[in-house]
């Protein structure tokens, strides 16, 4: 049931927020024009203005100075017990629920974020309103049914919808007059009316029951004993889980009362109709649609002239597009007895006002029609709320989505596009269902079939939509009930894309997962601060870091003066930072324990952006004093080997370079086999050493990446080792990833390695793969059983080999991340294939 559109509501407001009783009662306003906000800013002022002017609702905030929500609402209960009461309070908690539903409060609303809220609070108003008017109705009802009964002129019946059956009280049988232990069934009640009304009598009977709408008309009724008696009949439906179940209606003997007001009848229609048309526009037309008599408004709106008017046919004042409907509507109201029309009235000076119109059809003292009388209201701001509105919806960045019973789009906002990337009038037509993913399906259709069923705004839900690009998005969408609207006649949804709030949740998620799952494997704490309320909150990780005990509070003050003072100023530069900008950050601190020792760790904070609070940080924290004195001795055993190579290529070398020499210088005084393995002994010397500190020095990961002609680094490689008769092919070329130095000692040692055991007329094959590259020759190969042994430091199976030129080819291989094996070449030699390189260019 709706209220009716010029029944005013007034709301009284109670907030000591200035600023949320201005924006509530904004928002109230312009959702309904029957609303009009009082507010008041304290509970003793809102007690004055209801003892001045009691409202049709009172909505109160809960925390108030003074007398808070609970006791403002039982002091209105003591003097004004059925005023409708609404707590909306940002306070939001069962045992304030709980005590206001004791105290007698109508309705609970807790306060949230967004401008939905406000829709919500309008229709639990309305609800409250409309229960309220009803009780009060169906009270005044009962009391004028038990005084007018007893004076038998007026009777109450009941008709069951389904069986037909009728149920007459004792009033209604003394004006029908049909003994006490009689039955009567529906058909002989309608018999008992005059022929000619017997028709509109059933006819309002089944109005009542198809539109579930009270309806109501004025009939000749035929008693046994042959006396006819006009009776006000008054048919209201009853309903149940939705449909008309029964029909209650009164029956009223107004004989009397027409004859008494015979000579009166026309004039007090036409002055009740022009006391209800207040500022509207109020006219009475004859049974010939010509117009009679106009309040002032009509002149006034219209600016025709009195005389103008008095020659006009009623059709004559509207746009031309509009008078067939006029026409329809005038015709409906003489057969019916009311209509509804909306129209464009057509000024004097050419300009049209759009104007709602509602006609009641009158009649003289025997029922004859003697013309219509009707009431136009002004829809000119409503039609600017209208298209502001519209405006609102289509610049929403939210999609607005219109759906029926069935869950067919019927309306898609301009918003779909860029959100999902459908044209609006794309989707019009199709399911629902078509759109939403497999496993959100069945949960959202038994969700929308509840939202159907419901009444005000439901929701909100979450689910995943299908893009026009076939990935999925996340959205969460509120419902509204429209279906008893005839300008929507649906269910309005409102989606709101949460795919990126969706992926932080489910990074916090796994965040919160690693933490967790790291507290139980190593010395890892997590934390988290609310600046809102300056609340660190620590786990038990963390406290085992700090050396607190298992319940242990830690403030942050206490969190940051645990910190070196040589790392304190930095870690709180880099909190503050994250805290006003976002930025995260990850820097290793000195900590002091209260059990006096200092440790190293890694402190690690982000900010949380999906929170309600005004900012959060969440992070964790690792012991890392091991890793740190790990590293120390890394550092010192390197600056050993640093130090070990500086010997090595320095101090060794040059004594074996005097050797070198000195040798030499024997061999030109004279000849001795004996000096010359002395040389062959010294040159192989030197190859271990140039073959040891490269090992030494190439054990970090490569770095100096770059783009390196395959082909181009193959020959001059090449032409950089001793090959005598050996033979070159490159069979395919490449531009490739590499540390261009390192990879030139893989192609020479490789090298060297075919022509030592391949002889000087091998032949070197060198060419591309799909992820690498291989280097294979002519020589004798190597056994299957020896190719596990290969890349191992001293391996050689030549007397002159150092044993680590496959080492170091290993080594460089293992330095660019890529992965080397050893297999036999199409010639029967040997083939060396590198994968995992990164190609550049084909």
């Amino acid at each position: 049931m709706q209220f009716s559109p010029h029944h005013e509501i007034r709301i009284l407001h109670v907030d000591d927020d200035p600023s949320i009783t201005d924006l509530t009662g904004t928002f109230l306003e312009r959702g309904d024009d029957r609303f009009a906000v009082e507010t008041a800013t304290s509970a003793d002022e809102g007690l004055q203005r209801i003892s001045d002017r009691p409202p049709d609702c009172v909505v109160s905030d809960y925390d108030m100075p003074g007398l808070d929500g609970l006791e403002f609402l039982q002091t209105v209960r003591e003097e004004y017990p059925d005023i409708p009461f609404i707590l909306f309070t940002g306070k939001g908690s069962e045992t304030v629920a709980s005590d206001a539903m004791a105290a007698g409060v109508t309705d609970y609303l807790q306060k949230q974020s967004g401008t939905e809220q406000y829709e919500l609070l309008a229709n639990r108003i309305r609800n409250a309103v409309q229960a309220a008017r009803d009780a009060q109705r169906v009270e005044r009802q009962e009391q004028l049914m038990r005084l007018t009964e007893v004076t038998g002129d007026t009777g109450g019946f009941e008709i069951d919808v389904d069986t037909g059956d009728l149920l007459l009280t004792e009033g209604t049988r003394r004006l029908v007059g049909v003994p006490e232990d009689a039955d009567l069934s529906f058909e002989e009640a309608i018999e008992l009316y005059h022929p000619d009304d017997q028709a509109d009598v059933r006819r309002i009977v089944d109005r009542a029951a198809e539109t579930g709408e009270e309806t109501r008309g004025i009939y000749r009724l035929q008693t046994p004993d042959g006396d006819e008696r006009f009776v006000d009949v008054t048919v209201t439906p009853a309903t149940g889980n939705g449909d008309v179940t029964t029909l209650r209606g009164v029956v009223c003997d107004i004989t009397e009362q027409r004859k008494r007001t015979r000579e009166l009848i026309s004039e007090q229609q036409f002055t009740e109709q022009a006391l209800n048309a207040l500022d509207d526009l109020f006219y009475v037309l004859n049974a010939e649609g010509t117009l009679e008599r106009w309040n002032d408004r009509a002149p006034e709106v219209t600016g025709y002239t009195e005389g103008d008017l008095s020659e006009m046919d009623a059709t004559e004042l509207f746009a031309e597009d509009d008078r067939e409907a006029i026409a329809d509507a005038i015709e409906t109201i003489l057969i019916d007895g009311q209509a509804t029309v909306k129209a464009n009235v057509k000024t004097a000076d050419g300009e049209y006002i759009p104007y709602e119109f509602i006609g009641s059809r009158l009649t003289d003292e025997d029922g004859t029609v003697t013309g219509l009388a009707g009431v136009g209201r002004d829809l000119t701001e409503r039609r600017r709320r209208e298209r502001r509105f519209q405006a609102f919806v289509e610049e929403s960045r939210d999609i607005i989505s219109v759906v029926d019973v069935d869950g067919v789009f019927q309306y898609q906002s301009p918003a779909v596009e860029h959100i999902l990337g459908y044209q609006p009038d794309e989707m019009v037509g199709d399911a629902v269902w078509e759109y939403i993913h497999p496993d959100d399906h069945e949960r959202l259709k038994k969700t929308f079939d509840e939202w159907v069923t419901a009444t005000g705004t439901s929701g909100p839900v979450e689910y995943r939509v299908r893009h026009a690009d076939g990935s999925w998005r996340w959205m969460e969408a509120n419902g509204s009930n429209r279906l008893d609207n005839p300008a929507v006649e649906g269910y309005v949804v409102n989606s709101r894309d949460i795919t990126d709030r969706k992926e932080r949740e489910r990074e916090l998620d796994r965040t919160r997962d690693l933490i967790s799952s790291m507290e139980q494997l190593a010395d890892v704490g997590g934390w988290e601060y609310e600046s809102e309320t300056e609340t660190l909150r620590v786990t038990d990780g963390t406290r085992r870091v700090y050396g607190l005990d298992g319940d242990a509070d830690l403030t942050l003050e206490e969190a940051f003066e645990a910190v070196h003072p040589d790392d304190r100023e930095q870690l709180t530069d880099r909190f503050n930072a994250c805290l006003e900008t976002g930025e995260s950050y990850e820097i290793d601190v000195r900590l002091g324990t209260r059990n006096g020792e200092c440790q190293w760790v890694t402190v690690r904070g982000e900010r949380v952006d999906d929170t309600a609070s005004s900012e959060v940080l969440r992070g964790y924290l690792q012991d890392i004093t091991e890793q740190k004195e790990y590293k120390r001795e890394l550092e010192a055993q390197n600056e050993r080997l640093s130090e070990f190579t500086s010997i090595v290529s320095h101090d060794l070398r040059n004594p074996l370079n005097v050797v070198e020499g000195r040798i030499e210088l024997a061999q030109t005084e004279r000849e001795s086999g004996h000096l010359q393995k002395a040389c062959d002994a010294l040159d192989r010397g030197q190859a271990l050493i140039d073959d040891l500190l490269i090992l030494a020095r190439e054990g970090e990961r490569a770095s100096d990446f770059e783009p390196v002609e395959f082909a181009d680094i193959v020959d001059r490689c090449w032409a950089g080792v001793e090959t005598d008769q050996a033979t070159l092919e490159v069979e395919q070329t490449r531009v490739i990833e590499a540390d261009g130095g390192r990879l030139k000692q893989v192609l020479e040692n490789l090298y060297r390695n075919a022509i030592e055991h391949g002889g000087n007329g091998v032949t070197v094959s060198v060419g591309v793969t799909n992820d690498g590259f291989y280097v294979a020759d002519t020589g004798p190969g190597i056994p299957a059983s020896d190719r596990g042994d290969v890349f191992e430091a001293g391996y050689s199976t030549s007397e002159d080999g150092t044993g680590f030129g496959l080492r170091i080819v290993e080594q460089i291989a293992d330095a660019h991340g890529w992965e080397i094996t050893v297999t036999e070449s199409e010639q029967g030699g040997a083939r060396f294939d590198f994968t995992g390189v990164e190609v550049v260019e084909s």
